[in-house]
């Protein structure tokens, strides 16, 4: 949820320079999350499955596995899920990427360009504050009936995968697809606004 407003955010929407180029926005959104909001713990990349072609339903599978994981960790019921500092944060990508179809026919390989969905988690409460533990949450606590949510771990198609977040390499993780398919449709359309805990100010 995005609460008051940030000055560096503010002017870069009142910067008309800036509507043609939304990655400095994402850039000042992110660098502000990660350098005076929190200080992410893991790094979880999600590839759905059946493939996602569309971004709001990448947004959508988002809201369900992020409830489903809050319902999980906390025990809890969606309704009474906390707000932050409750609560760990999380902010959420949806990427765009080549993805292979046919992993069973590795001579004639097919690909196609599908959403995977990465998300940046601060350090959870006991006693899921380790990786087997939090692994283990989540492959069989919020898979478990979730459609969408692949635990499959092929060369070509790694359903999920949690790493623990290293600043170097994940801070800026998420604005290389941008480049990439910025001439495709939502290229601009990366940080998930709707499911992410954005604060642009401290009170």
């Amino acid at each position: 949820m995005i609460e008051s407003g940030h000055h560096q955010i503010q002017n870069l929407l009142l910067d008309s320079k800036n509507y043609q180029d939304p990655t400095r926005i994402h850039k000042a959104i992110i660098e502000y999350q990660f350098q005076k909001v929190f200080q992410p713990c893991w790094f979880g990349s999600i590839q759905w499955q059946p493939f996602i072609t569309d971004y709001a339903t990448a947004v959508k599978e988002a809201r369900h596995f992020r409830n489903k994981f809050f319902c999980a960790l906390l025990n809890t019921k969606p309704t009474k899920i906390p707000n932050p500092p409750e609560r760990p944060r999380i902010i959420w990508f949806h990427e765009k990427a080549p993805v292979c179809i046919n992993p069973q026919d590795p001579k004639n390989p097919r690909y196609k360009i599908a959403f995977h969905t990465h998300f940046h988690l601060e350090e959870c409460p006991e006693p899921y504050d380790t990786w087997i533990r939090l692994d283990w949450l989540i492959r069989n606590q919020v898979g478990k009936g979730f459609q969408r949510f692949s635990t499959s771990n092929s060369k070509e198609n790694k359903g999920f995968v949690l790493k623990p977040w290293i600043r170097e390499h994940h801070a800026n993780y998420n604005l290389k697809d941008y480049y990439r398919f910025r001439h495709h449709q939502d290229s601009d359309l990366v940080l998930d606004i709707e499911n992410s805990d954005l604060q642009f100010s401290r009170n």
